[in-house]
């Protein structure tokens, strides 16, 4: 997986890491979407406020 490691292929490891970023983006656009449905939902201003504190948000 390390660059300097002789015992990989960079080809596959460049495409897993590849898979791995997209799988990343996907995994975080999903919680924001459900971040997004919680505060949306959420019946006052405070719990809208705990759940912005507890989220988070991640970037790619």
């Amino acid at each position: 997986m390390w660059p300097d490691d002789p015992g990989t292929s960079k080809g596959s490891d460049l495409a897993m890491s590849i898979a791995d970023r997209l799988r990343r983006r996907r995994m975080i656009n999903r919680e924001n979407r459900a971040i997004d449905r919680a505060w949306m939902s959420a019946p006052t201003q405070s719990m809208r406020d705990e759940i912005a504190l507890m989220a988070q948000r991640r970037n790619f």
